[in-house]
């Protein structure tokens, strides 16, 4: 029976027993063993959610009897800890508690609390006869302690440290409701922000961790917190101030996320598997672009998107082509996170959009490992480190460069970009601007449909500041988000022999298309108050840049040259 892939699945037993794929990560268990409290922050749809049910799998001494069924196969199977299958284990997961972050106080409250017991409740029925547990006592722990998560979670460990036992908390997403607050409550002050409040002394939120914190003097003996943004626990102070933090521990940088290695031997396995006739280096070449390019330590390896991975590779098993759309939905972040991390610093915002923007890249020469609160993103101290933390950003080639990760990152930046800055114009179908230009090449048509149908839609101040970076970035997002990957290849800067290229286009030689394409363009603009003289310059320019690209094994192909004036007019020379 062939393997399937494990896209969107997060129980672990199941990936182990029931004939999927995985890329074995077990040794960072061994690591795991040696840090009573560590915090481990990754990027959205990384992974992150399964490691904790790997640790369940391994740390649960309910699964013992299953330890060779699960982990027999894997590193940790030949070579177990002490520990293992050792724990009274407990997952608080926070995911979805942040529907209720823009409710009252109250509201916000109770739904942590019946959050957080449901899964005490859960707990204790699953662990009822290693406790000695009856009906009757059940009831009476889920009655007294029915809107005070914190005092469930006391009783949850006197009793095991009465029982000699020893417990493992999880607390999976633990930013998910703070960091939605956090936006919600960033401008609000001190005294009505229910942000603050809950991460103050008398804070609900605070007196969960705190509960945490006390119990480790007695039963509580691993505690695991996984999330995105590390503002959460800073702005705690010492209501939280046991955690070890490992998120740039170089020990721990490819714990999530597959290696080039690693990803190349699942394709490999995959082919063999099911003979598929796909071209394979086309293949790799696809994963890398688009999902690759992630970095967590200086000295670390270059790493894929491992959720995103999967969906591709789900779909072509399953149609032997690639997915027409690259991205997972659920891959995306609100765009307000984003304006968040760039608080009030709307200078350093600017700055750090063009750079982006035209280079995708950033100079930094600071460090990432910084404590931060809610009061340094409210003034934009920390915009780099925000954006490293959620995956827009990650470490690039040089240590004083932090670099977008790859081409689907890049995109989903200049939607934020835009969102953030209103640039989204709307009242027009996309794919209607490329139509005859995929139909029969018309390239002349292209540019005035993006011309008419999108730049002229902007309002006519914007264009006092807009660089040629918003015209080429903008241009890139129409191609990109409507040409079929796996028939057409889109790529922003890119490197030909005779130096960058704003965009290549071109059609995948064995595809079957109505126009071959193969397009290099170059894009310049000027002022919408620049005169005739200065219009005509820049054009020059971008002429001479855009033909210089057709030699050698490019000679064949169409280079487009174009200068915008503002939104007021263009000019362009099809070579």
């Amino acid at each position: 029976m062939k393997k399937r892939i494990p896209y969107a699945i997060s129980n672990f037993e199941t990936i182990a027993t029931e004939n999927y794929y995985f890329v074995d990560k077990t040794k960072y268990l061994e690591e795991i063993d040696n840090i009573k409290y560590p915090v481990f922050l990754r990027p959205r749809r990384f992974g992150k959610s399964l490691f904790t049910e790997m640790m369940r799998c391994y740390y649960d001494l309910k699964y013992a009897h299953k330890f060779k069924a699960i982990f027999g196969n894997y590193y940790i199977g030949q070579n177990p800890t002490k520990k293992h299958n050792s724990y009274f284990f407990i997952n608080f997961n926070f995911s979805g508690l942040q529907t209720y972050a823009e409710d009252n106080k109250g509201i916000i409250e109770k739904h942590f609390n019946l959050n957080n017991n449901s899964v005490i409740y859960n707990f204790l029925l699953y662990y009822r006869e290693e406790l000695k547990l009856n009906d009757n006592i059940i009831e009476v722990y889920r009655k007294n302690f029915e809107n005070n998560s914190s005092g469930a979670l006391t009783n949850i460990i006197n009793l095991i440290s009465t029982h000699g036992g020893k417990l493992f908390i999880v607390i999976d997403e633990y930013d998910a409701l703070t960091n939605a607050m956090a936006i919600h409550y960033q401008y609000a002050p001190s005294h009505n922000n229910e942000y603050l409040n809950i991460l103050s002394k008398n804070g609900f939120f605070r007196g969960f961790f705190e509960t945490i914190k006390k119990g480790t003097a007695s039963s509580v003996d691993k505690v695991y917190v996984t999330g995105i943004l590390p503002i959460t626990i800073a702005d705690m102070n010492s209501g939280y101030n046991i955690a070890k933090w490992i998120t740039f521990d170089k020990k721990f940088t490819h714990l999530l996320g597959f290696t080039y290695t690693e990803t190349e031997k699942l394709v490999n396995t995959i082919y063999a598997d099911y003979s598929l006739k796909t071209d394979k280096s086309e293949v790799l070449k696809t994963l890398k672009q688009y999902y690759d390019g992630y970095k967590f330590h200086k000295k670390g390896e270059y790493l894929y998107n491992p959720m995103m991975t999967l969906y591709f590779l789900k779909h072509l098993i399953a149609e032997e082509e690639y997915p027409d759309i690259l991205i997972d939905d659920n891959l995306r972040i609100d765009y307000r996170q984003i304006a968040f991390i760039f608080g009030n610093n709307t200078e350093g915002r600017n700055n750090i959009i063009t750079q982006i923007t035209e280079h995708q890249e950033l100079n930094f020469s600071s460090r990432l490992n910084v404590s931060f609160n809610m009061n340094n993103y409210k003034h934009g101290d920390y915009i780099p480190e925000g954006l490293y933390y959620i995956g827009i950003l990650s470490y690039g080639k040089f240590w004083n460069k932090l670099k977008i990760p790859n081409i689907v990152t890049y995109n989903m930046t200049l939607e934020y970009f835009k969102e953030i800055n209103n640039f989204t114009p709307s009242g027009y179908q996309v794919s209607e601007i490329i139509q005859s230009y995929q139909s029969v090449g018309n390239v002349k048509e292209l540019i005035n449909n993006f011309f008419e149908k999108i730049i002229k839609r902007f309002p006519g101040d914007f264009f006092k500041n807009a660089n040629e970076s918003f015209y080429h970035g903008l241009l890139f997002h129409v191609l990109w988000s409507t040409f079929a990957k796996d028939i057409y290849e889109v790529l922003p800067e890119y490197n030909f022999p005779t130096g960058r290229a704003d965009i290549m286009l071109r059609s995948f030689p064995s595809a079957e298309v109505q126009y071959e394409l193969q397009d290099i363009f170059e894009i310049k603009q000027v002022a919408k108050s620049a005169n005739e003289t200065e219009f005509e310059q820049k054009f020059k320019e971008v002429k001479a840049q855009a033909q210089k690209h057709l030699t050698a094994e490019n000679k064949n192909w169409r280079a487009v040259a174009v200068c915008f004036r503002g939104n007021k007019d263009y000019k362009i020379k099809i070579y």
